[in-house]
């Protein structure tokens, strides 16, 4: 697990948020308010501010399953720039909300 609650969150949102074609994210973000704990909340928020490049990574990584290879097929990308990505997307997430992650 990334962060206490991280996952079960971010699986939910991203789920509803890359699933459907047109989302409002004042609406999305006030729904997923009244289902996840503050801290969750900061998470998500933490993550939809992360650069394209990162959130997608992050997704496809935690959400879908996918290992660094398949996402650099996936996304056209190098295999090594796709673990480059990963580790400064967690390190960005680190830095913004404080504490520790394991990288599993």
């Amino acid at each position: 697990m990334v962060y206490s609650g991280y996952y079960q969150c971010l699986q939910r949102f991203v789920k509803k948020l890359f699933y459907n074609r047109t989302v409002d994210l004042t609406e999305m973000h006030e729904q997923i308010a009244a289902e996840v704990s503050e801290e969750d909340t900061a998470v998500i928020e933490a993550v939809l501010r992360l650069p394209e490049k990162y959130r997608k990574i992050i997704y496809l990584h935690y959400y879908e399953g996918y290992t660094a290879p398949e996402i650099s097929e996936i996304l056209g990308k190098n295999v090594n720039t796709v673990y480059t990505y990963m580790q400064r997307a967690r390190q960005m997430l680190k830095k913004e909300l404080g504490g520790e992650y394991d990288a599993e």
